[in-house]
C-alpha cells in the first residue's frame, strides 16, 4: 500500500482542531499537522440553540484555512465531524450546507455515542493503558463525555451538558466571578454526577482517570508553564488533585483579562477555564480520584486510528 495523507478535523463548541497524518504502507504514522483554533462556534447555543453569524463566519473562516493547508500538504482524504453545539443547534444544517457549498467538504454530525467511542479509541489506542477500569473523561466546550473502559472495551458511557463554555454562560457571569457563582457551579455538577453514579449502579473503581480535550490539556500547560505549547510535554502528563484545585483557586482570584496573562492559558480560553477547571475538580473528588492521565489526542486520533 501507497503512502497516502489524511486530515481529521473535529469541529467542537470552543474549538476546531485539525489533525494531518501521513499514512504509511505498513500502516503506522506521521503527524505532519496537529492545529487548534478556537472559534467559539457554540457561542450562545446553549440559550438561543442557534449557531449566531459571526461564530458562523469564525466557523467557516477556521475551516477555509485548515482545507488550504490540506491542499499545500497534498492531503487526499479529508473527514471532518461536528460534536455538541451541532447537535444542539436548530441551524446546524446551514453551517453544514455552508462548508459544502464554499468548500466543498461533507461534514458528518457525531452522535454523543459516536464521539465517546471516538474520543475512547484515542486514549486506547495513543496511550496504552494496561488499567482494568479506567475512566476516560472528554471535557468539551458544551458537553462532557464520561466513558467506562473495562478490560481495554468501551463497557459504559454517558453525555453530559457539563461543557466549559455553557457552564460559563450559565453560572459565570461576573469577572471576576463571585463565591457564591462558584458555589451554585458546583451544586450543579454535584447534582448531575450524582445522578450519573445512581446510572452506574454506585461509585465504580477505577483504577485509572484519563483526561482529554483542551481543558485538561490546559491545566497540565500551565502546571508546566509553558509558553508554547508542546504537545510532547502534555500527552502522558499527569495532573494531580492539589494542581487542580491550586488553578481553581488562581482563575477564581483574577478577572478574565489578567487570567490572559498566564503562561500555558491561551488569551482565547481565559473566559471558560474556571468552569471547566471546576468541573475536573468535582469529577475527581466524586469519583474519588486524585490523579489524571492527560491525553492530547481526542477525536481526531480516534478518526485516524479507524482509519488505520
Amino acid at each position: 500500500m501507497a503512502e497516502k495523507r489524511f486530515a481529521a478535523i473535529d469541529i467542537g463548541t470552543n474549538t476546531i482542531l485539525l489533525l494531518i497524518a501521513e499514512i504509511k504502507g505498513d500502516g503506522t504514522f506521521s503527524v505532519l499537522e496537529d492545529r487548534a483554533e478556537i472559534t467559539r462556534l457554540g457561542e450562545d447555543v446553549d440559550r438561543t440553540r442557534l449557531i449566531s453569524a459571526a461564530a458562523e463566519a469564525r466557523g467557516v473562516a477556521a475551516m477555509r484555512a485548515y482545507l488550504e493547508r490540506c491542499r499545500s500538504l497534498g492531503v487526499t482524504e479529508i473527514v471532518a465531524v461536528g460534536t455538541s453545539a451541532l447537535r444542539d443547534a436548530r441551524n446546524a444544517a446551514d453551517f453544514s450546507d455552508r462548508l459544502r457549498r464554499e468548500l466543498t467538504l461533507e461534514l458528518r454530525v457525531l452522535s454523543a455515542e459516536e464521539e465517546a467511542a471516538y474520543s475512547y479509541l484515542a486514549v486506547q489506542r495513543g496511550l496504552g493503558l494496561k488499567a482494568n477500569e479506567v475512566l476516560v473523561v472528554d471535557v468539551g466546550g458544551g458537553s462532557t463525555e464520561f466513558i467506562w473502559g473495562r478490560q481495554a472495551k468501551l463497557y459504559r458511557w454517558a453525555s453530559l451538558d457539563l461543557g466549559s463554555v455553557r457552564l460559563t454562560e450559565r453560572y459565570l457571569p461576573s469577572d471576576p466571578v463571585t463565591d457564591d457563582e462558584c458555589k451554585r457551579l458546583e451544586a450543579v455538577i454535584d447534582r448531575e454526577l450524582e445522578a450519573l453514579l445512581r446510572d452506574w449502579g454506585g461509585r465504580p473503581v477505577f483504577s485509572a482517570l484519563v483526561g482529554i480535550a483542551g481543558t485538561f490539556t490546559t491545566l497540565a500547560a500551565v502546571e508546566k508553564g509553558l509558553t508554547d505549547y508542546s504537545h510532547s510535554e502534555v500527552h502522558g502528563s499527569r495532573l494531580c488533585g492539589a494542581e487542580v484545585r491550586r488553578q481553581i483557586r488562581l482563575y477564581q482570584a483574577l478577572p478574565v483579562a489578567g487570567r490572559r496573562k498566564i503562561p500555558g492559558l491561551q488569551p482565547e480560553r481565559a473566559d471558560v477555564i474556571l468552569a471547566g477547571a471546576i468541573l475536573i475538580g468535582r469529577i475527581m473528588a466524586l469519583f474519588g480520584l486524585d490523579e489524571a492521565v492527560v491525553s492530547d489526542q481526542g477525536i481526531r486520533y480516534g478518526l485516524l486510528y479507524e482509519r488505520l
